[in-house]
């Protein structure tokens, strides 16, 4: 079908309104159009306004005839001749004018094409080509066009050297464009009456405003590629983004809909300038902007900062300014907000510092904004950043000295606000706005954290106060949840407030029912575990284990966990409360379903019985190791049904068991009869793995005795369901008793027989496995070389999979065979070289582009391994040479020069795998035909900053 007018209105007839399958032949038939060299001129019969015979389709044609123009401009620049470049520039601006009253979304994209265009060509003359659009009557076109400017160099894709050319150019024309944006913003300052401003200012000033801000983060938001100018150059910009705001502010009691969008342009534009080139070295400036931002917050904040304030989003766009700006000048801030106070001081010094304390006290307004988030405010959450900038800043500042004593107020005040803002509602709170809140109350944990970095153990005194002062119990949890923040800062000699809020959380958890008190007190003695340890384990670390104990009917997931915790950190009182203790365990199987729960339960035994007198430790385990070996044989007769958590029990029993060879021998011998019955099960298999890792790692040395039942075990339930755990158990028993049991060559080799027939026929359908089996080589090729030779026989086919796994996509697959290989060619060169010319020539297709540049890495280990390697012959030289002399190989990208020139830094380093990975790098890019773009430009650029 040609490329008609017709055809082409028809076609997006149908994507717009066919049937599912017509639209998707529709989009690939309109995709291709758009790369024929003919949509050059079908383009401009489509953008006719009356050229649709689809009448009710026409603005779709048009948006897709201007959105093709756009296309064209961006990836088929070098079909356009020079010579056609100002007669293409006349229509589009033509076209501009036609559109000028709409369809908007028709403007936009035509605006775009302009920006393209004078982008493609490094921004020649740029004033000329605008003064079409200067008259008083194509302002908004002007704006429109000189708002998008920056955003498609943003996100324009374009050689270096056209990049550094329109980056000169617009540096060079953005002063002149903020100057003109400041003309139109200072319409701002007139008089409008108690009718305010009418919608066409408003629609200005969002416009200029839009457009300051595109200019002001030129490059991005983060690039220094902004030529605004220093920032007391901008000053008066700022001013008069900050009265429009004003402006709009007090002329409706409810800002919205274009007032509400001009002013987060506004602000938005004024946070762009306060980050503006080496803001930093301009500390009175920064002042300066400071006053006039908080010179206009503080009738917001007070008339607004309310529970479902109706200008909620007015005031977040308010305090993100903030926030930024506290942020970019953090250091002028302290300073000014420490400095000296009264007449001794200048006028300006005091000028400053009341400005910074202002920012303080709006921000602090804004973090205890009044209800509850999310359902009451939004605003809250976005100063969390500013108080780590801040703290870092005032030890920064202070260095070895105490903290000024003013921030120990702050910080007060702000943890005391925090506890009160981590205040749950019931149960009212939609699942939603319950996982908003816990990411809420998080943030509050690190911010507290931060708190204790300026006032140290006072955080404790000050958080008891708050629960002295607690008026309901969500008030006290929420203090609760603060003594769990500061669990991680907690020192050898607590001081008393700690200790008091500790026996606090001790009685919430012995008299409370099921609550979110109750949890988080729980959660608050496990957490403290470790310090009640250095205590010497006394009665208030017994008084904890106890009350963990004692809060199991009632909290049992919380509990469970606390006692795991102060079982593994208390082994006093653990030991003394072991039979208990195990009791809960054995019992916990018919109170709660929850397997994680029991997992618990079954470390927290494990640990008690470990600090219990042997004899003893021995009495109270066997009951409970034969409970689960009949709970193992029930779940192994019926396999199909929810795991009961058995194994995973098992698992963890086992562990916690570890400084105790003797008892986790006791229990692996109490549990092995069910073992055999559960690796015959293929859903069974990975529990089973579970088992034998952790009784490997428990035992260690002690685990030869179990080794042959072990390894029996083991090839059965490989047999059964090759998995990532299984070959992990063979790794862990060959490093472990590989020297001592003559079993582990047989154990090797029909473990590694295994995964190669279940991975070789498809590398992707079992990426993991893949993964566990050039580990599993890895480790034996290098900790137990001489295992090698075990595997003799099965070496070759290992080795085709292994380069076949260095062509998957599978980046750990890939990664796993790439270390493998290496290590081979370094022990054993000779049993990889039959296969080390295809090996070479395989990694070479996944540099040239068979798999992601992300995983060029371990392909850059692997050629190094391969060059340092004893080689019989020429080595890698001769197998570089060889795959590397086709004609288009790896691609048709790879020039002579670029392989010549490869094969030279391949062959030349033998121990730097950073600069041999440059290399690799760079002959990457060249197969795929990126170099010389701003890609290939920012990639190079990011390595040698790296190294």
């Amino acid at each position: 079908m040609d490329y008609s007018a017709q055809n082409l209105e028809y076609a997006v007839a149908v994507f717009y309104n066919g049937e599912q399958a017509e639209r998707a032949k529709a989009h690939a038939w309109l995709t291709s159009a758009q790369r024929a060299p003919e949509a050059w001129k079908f383009v401009w019969e489509l953008l006719q306004p009356t050229k649709s015979e689809y009448l009710f389709q026409g603005t779709e044609v048009q948006f897709y005839a201007a959105t093709t123009l756009h296309t064209k401009i961006l990836r088929c620049w070098s079909e356009l001749p020079q010579e056609s470049y100002d007669e293409l520039k006349e229509k589009i601006l033509q076209s501009i004018f036609t559109y000028s009253n709409g369809p908007k979304i028709v403007t936009n994209r035509l605006c775009i094409s302009l920006a393209a265009f004078i982008l493609q060509q490094g921004t020649v003359d740029l004033a000329t080509i605008l003064r079409p659009l200067s008259s008083a009557e194509n302002t908004a076109l002007l704006l429109e066009v000189l708002t998008v400017i920056p955003e498609e160099y943003n996100s324009m894709t374009m050689g270096s050297a056209l990049r550094a050319k329109n980056r000169t150019a617009l540096q060079q024309a953005c002063p002149m464009v903020l100057d003109d944006m400041l003309r139109y913003l200072q319409t701002a300052y007139q008089d409008f009456g108690s009718d305010g401003p009418p919608e066409e200012a408003v629609q200005a000033w969002l416009s200029a405003a839009t457009c300051a801000g595109n200019w002001l983060t030129l490059g991005g938001e983060d690039s220094p590629e902004s030529g605004g100018g220093a920032l007391p150059d901008l000053l008066p910009l700022c001013r008069a983004l900050l009265m429009v705001v004003k402006v709009l502010y007090m002329s409706n009691e409810a800002v919205s809909d274009s007032a509400l969008d001009a002013c987060e342009a506004s602000l938005s534009a004024v946070r762009a300038a306060a980050a503006s080139q080496q803001a930093d070295r301009h500390p009175a400036a920064a002042l300066q902007l400071l006053a006039e931002l908080v010179a206009l917050g503080c009738p917001l904040v007070t008339r607004d900062n309310v529970a479902n304030s109706i200008n909620e989003e007015l005031l977040s766009a308010f305090i993100t300014c903030c926030v930024a700006l506290g942020e970019c000048h953090a250091q002028s801030i302290v300073m000014a907000a420490e400095s000296a106070e009264g007449g001794k001081a200048p006028d300006n010094v005091r000028q400053g510092a009341e400005a910074a304390r202002q920012l303080i006290e709006i921000l602090l307004a804004a973090q205890g904004a009044p209800g509850h988030y999310p359902i009451h405010e939004t605003r809250s959450n976005l100063v969390f950043g500013f108080w780590y900038t801040l703290q870092d800043q005032v030890l920064y500042t202070a260095k070895s000295e105490k903290p000024h004593p003013m921030w120990r107020q702050v910080f007060s005040r702000l943890l005391t606000t925090l506890v009160s803002k981590s205040e749950m509602l019931g149960d009212s709170m939609s699942w939603d706005d319950q996982e908003l809140l816990r990411c809420y109350r998080q943030d509050i944990a690190d911010t507290v954290m931060y708190c204790y970095g300026i006032l140290g153990e006072d955080c404790w005194s000050v958080v008891e106060c708050d629960w002295s002062a607690a008026q309901s119990d969500s008030r006290r949890e929420a203090a609760l949840h603060a003594v769990l923040a500061l669990a991680d800062a907690q020192s050898t000699r607590p001081p008393p407030a700690l200790l008091s809020l500790l026996r606090a959380a001790v009685h919430v958890a012995r008299t409370a029912p099921a609550s979110p008190m109750l949890a988080t007190a729980l959660d608050c003695l496990g957490g403290y575990g470790a310090l009640l340890s250095s205590l010497g384990g006394g009665s208030l670390a017994a008084e904890c284990v106890s009350a963990a104990g004692a809060a199991l009917a009632r909290s049992p997931a919380a509990a469970a966990h606390a006692l795991r915790k102060l079982c593994a950190d208390c082994s006093g009182p653990a030991a003394a409360l072991a039979e208990d203790i195990v009791h809960c365990a054995r019992s916990s199987a018919s109170r709660s379903g929850d397997a994680w729960t029991r997992r618990q339960l079954a470390a927290a035994a494990g640990s008690a019985l470990v600090a219990a007198a042997l004899p003893a430790a021995a009495r109270l385990l066997q009951p409970l190791a034969v409970q689960l070996r009949d709970e193992l044989a029930l779940q192994a007769q019926n396999p199909m049904q929810a795991a009961n958590g058995a194994a995973e029990c098992a698992g963890a029993l086992l562990s916690a068991l570890a400084e105790s060879p003797a008892l986790a021998a006791l229990l692996l011998r109490t549990l092995h009869p069910a073992l055999p019955a559960f690796a015959a099960q293929p859903q069974l298999a990975e529990p089973l793995f579970h088992i034998v890792k952790q009784a490997l790692s428990s035992l260690m040395g002690d685990c030869l005795p179990f080794a042959p039942e072990l390894a029996q075990l083991t090839v059965i339930a490989l047999n059964a369901n090759v998995c990532a755990a299984g070959l992990d158990s063979v790794k862990l028993m060959v490093i472990m008793v590989g020297s001592e049991w003559a079993g582990c060559p047989e154990l090797l080799r029909a473990a590694c027989a295994l995964a190669a027939a279940r991975v070789a026929p498809d590398v992707g359908a079992a990426p993991d496995v893949a993964d566990a089996l050039f580990a599993l080589l890895l480790t034996v090729t290098r900790k137990k070389p001489h295992f090698v030779d075990c595997v003799a026989e099965l070496l070759p086919d290992l080795v085709d999979l292994g380069c076949n796994c260095v062509r998957t996509w599978e980046a750990q697959a890939a990664r796993a065979a790439c270390s493998w290989l290496a290590a081979l060619a370094a022990q054993s060169p000779a049993a990889l070289q039959p296969r080390a010319d295809q090996l070479t020539a395989a990694a070479l297709r996944c540099i040239g582009g068979l798999t992601p540049r992300s995983q060029m890495e371990p392909l850059t280990e692997l050629l190094l391994a391969l060059n340092c390697a004893a080689w019989r012959g020429a080595g890698l030289a001769g197998w570089l040479r060889a795959a590397l002399a086709q004609p288009g190989f790896p691609t048709h990208h790879a020039t002579d020069e670029h392989k010549h020139k490869f094969i030279a830094s391949v062959l030349k380093e033998k121990s730097s795998k950073r600069r041999l990975l440059a290399s690799v790098q760079e002959f990457s890019l060249a197969c795929r035909g990126l170099i010389g773009t701003e890609y290939a430009r920012q990639t190079m650029a990011s390595r040698q900053l790296v190294a």
